[in-house]
């Protein structure tokens, strides 16, 4: 039995084609999802893929282009099911699968006879011929039937492996082997996530193109310069996984290049053993090739030209400027790319956009070096790699830890990921050099953390150890993997898990305020998550009061008792901003100094959430109603809501609680 793969987001078309290719003969894995359907294709081995162009937030022609991609579904022919009212759609539809796209409503006849012809033509051969695409798409078919040549709008990426000499010299064959197979198929797929098609992968490297398709809110330009960055985090990865995995002592640095152009690219598409093969050729591609030369001369990891950095906005940051001249081409302006522009980061983009541009300084020092990057003045050049650490991060001098990374640098403070070497225990270390510090800094920095240690808490972070050497002070907490509340609220929480949320951060409140400390600065990247959602305070802005002590700012017990209570206040001011930012989806959580008038107009509430402005107001202190200063307040008031809001409180798994009405 041929096996179809069938791809169709209408429940009911997708459930009349599958039963009528059943009862036809035909084996028929369907359904609408696309990561799902790509894993049948290439698990199952399938014969011909039926995709619908109407996917709702997905692209037909992404999934087409990464089964064209791949070896193990390239053979694999396309029959597009397009609606009749998008000649566009239909016209595009063509220029990938001439022949293969059938037009919305159809009948089983027709369906019949297009899967007998897309089986047999491409397939077994057979001598049916393939449809002319529409000439407003730039397509002249050729006379041999089965043959396209076709002219795109296209950035072209080149990605070459600069030191496989070195390579092949250090390792042995079968490492070496699953190294570059590592490699070329992570590659294969970061580029496949951009929206590109890989025309050819080898040992040498890839050769990749990206086209402008429908519902892509990126230009192909950007989408190559992204594929660039990741094939250089690919490299630095592939060489911690060797590590992990292979068997050698000594594993040297992956070297790569990528140059990237923009412009007219023909693709043709040639009969090979009965099934269309595609070819790039054209200015862009021999471009391309040329920069990754060049790039390796000037000591560059991105060379792009600079028509493609005009299409690619402000997103990426760019470095030097050069030429390349070229017989046929003339000179072209080409710059550097030295990484992300960090003012256009999305959520949880900053730690991948660092480590982007650390691999592509790394990459940048090997490209200096030499023909091949010799194994030895690899490790000597490169400081920053994935399982290298700078020597001093080795030992800090905390008893019994072993460091993982530096997490954060303050102007006073250190902190750091560690392991317990006894327990296994992950924690979070914050470390004071004695002697970088004030007299006075160091007592009251750790007597906060002790009487925070004494706190059983569940909302309050704890504090496993807090010790002190001739050199450094410490303090030793629990790890939060569970990201903070700012990401959280930039995905949108909703309404009854925030109001969980206050609920929470109000007891953390009272307990820190039951000490008689108070934050001062509160926002909501001060709070992070437990796995198991609760919500945890993991800064007191201790730093500052040790500051204060440390500079003898010293208050009579009247001004200490107005100093309490006014820090007291402004927390659970912050703690009106947080919400007004969790009901509102705004990362906004400071006031910046408004005066209450203007902050109360700029926290409107929509209608359908009226029943919460008196907590709002109560927290602000922008009501009538006296101002919040206990969590006992924020709860009464909390309670009276529950009807219009029901949530549980008491919850820290979103799952385990009726959230919204």
């Amino acid at each position: 039995m041929e096996r179809i793969l069938l791809v169709e987001s209408n429940a009911t078309l997708r459930e009349w084609c599958r039963l009528h290719l059943n009862a036809n003969g035909y084996q028929v894995t369907a359904g609408d999802h696309l990561g799902q359907m790509l894993d049948a294709a290439r698990s199952e081995r399938s014969d011909l893929a039926i995709i619908s162009t109407d996917l709702p937030g997905s692209n037909a022609f992404v999934l087409a282009a990464t089964l064209r991609s791949d070896a193990r579904t390239a053979m694999i022919p396309l029959l597009f099911l397009v609606p009749g009212d998008e000649p566009e759609t239909y016209a595009r539809a063509l220029t990938i699968a001439p022949g293969g796209v059938l037009s919305k409503p159809f009948g089983w006849p027709v369906l019949r006879e297009a899967v007998r012809a897309r089986l047999g033509t491409e397939m077994h051969g057979g001598s049916g011929t393939e449809t002319p695409a529409l000439s407003a798409w730039g397509t002249s078919p050729l006379a041999s039937p089965g043959m396209l040549v076709e002219s795109r709008s296209a950035s072209v990426l080149f990605v070459s492996l600069r030191n496989l000499v070195t390579l092949a010299r250090s390792l042995r064959g079968r490492t070496l082997e699953s190294l570059l197979q590592k490699f070329v198929t992570d590659s294969r797929d970061a580029i496949l996530s951009q929206g590109g098609w890989v025309v050819r992968a080898d040992a040498t490297g890839l050769l990749a193109i990206f086209e402008d398709g429908p519902n892509t809110d990126r230009t192909h330009s950007t989408r190559a310069f992204e594929a660039a960055m990741a094939a250089m985090l690919t490299a630095r990865r592939v060489k911690t996984w060797a590590h992990a995995t292979l068997s050698d002592a000594f594993i040297p640095q992956i070297s790569i290049g990528c140059g990237i152009d923009s412009g007219e690219v023909i693709v043709a598409r040639l009969a090979l053993g009965g099934t269309l093969v595609p070819s790039v050729a054209g200015p862009a591609v021999d471009v391309a090739s040329r920069l990754d030369g060049r790039s390796k001369g000037l000591g560059w990891s991105i060379a792009v030209s600079e028509a493609s950095a005009l299409l690619a906005g402000n997103r990426f940051q760019l470095g030097r400027r050069a030429t390349v001249t070229d017989s046929d081409h003339g000179t072209i302006p080409i710059v550097e790319v030295t990484g992300f522009n960090p003012g256009t980061a999305r959520p949880g983009e900053l730690i991948m956009m660092t480590e982007t541009r650390e691999a592509i300084l790394s990459n940048g020092i090997l490209a200096c070096l030499p023909g091949d990057a010799e194994p030895d003045e690899a490790d000597r050049t490169i400081v920053v790699g994935g399982s290298l650490r700078p020597p001093e991060e080795h030992d800090v001098g905390v008893p019994h830890r072993k460091i993982v990374k530096r997490a954060g640098q303050g102007s006073s403070v250190t902190a750091y990921q560690a392991v317990h070497e006894h327990t296994g225990r992950d924690e979070f270390l914050k470390v004071i050099p004695v002697r970088e510090v004030p007299d006075g800094f160091i007592e009251q920095y750790l007597d906060d953390y002790r009487r925070i240690a004494d706190l059983d808490q569940r909302n309050i972070l704890s504090v496993f150890e807090i010790g002190r050497t001739d050199d450094i002070a410490f303090v030793a907490t629990e790890f939060l993997p569970g990201g903070n509340l700012e990401a959280a609220i930039r995905k949108r929480v909703p309404i009854g898990l925030s109001l969980n949320y206050l609920a929470q951060m109000s007891f953390a409140l009272d307990a820190l305020h039951g000490l008689d400390l108070f934050h001062g600065s509160l926002g909501a990247e001060h709070f992070l998550f437990r796995k198991e959602r609760v919500v945890v305070l993991a800064d007191f802005n201790a730093t500052e009061r040790a500051l204060r002590t440390a500079r003898r700012e010293n208050v009579s017990p009247s001004e200490r008792d107005a100093y309490l209570q006014n820090g007291r206040r402004a927390d659970f001011r912050a703690l009106g901003l947080i919400l007004s930012a969790l009901l509102r989806g705004d990362s906004q959580t400071r006031s910046g100094g408004q005066p209450d008038g203007g902050l109360t107009a700029s926290l409107r509430l929509p209608e359908e959430l009226a029943a919460l402005r008196p907590c709002l107001d109560g927290l602000l202190g922008t009501g009538r109603n006296r101002a919040f200063e206990r969590a006992e307040e924020v709860l009464v008031e909390l309670m009276t809501v529950r009807e219009v809001f029901p949530f549980d409180m008491r919850a820290g798994d979103p799952d385990s609680a009726p959230l919204l009405p």
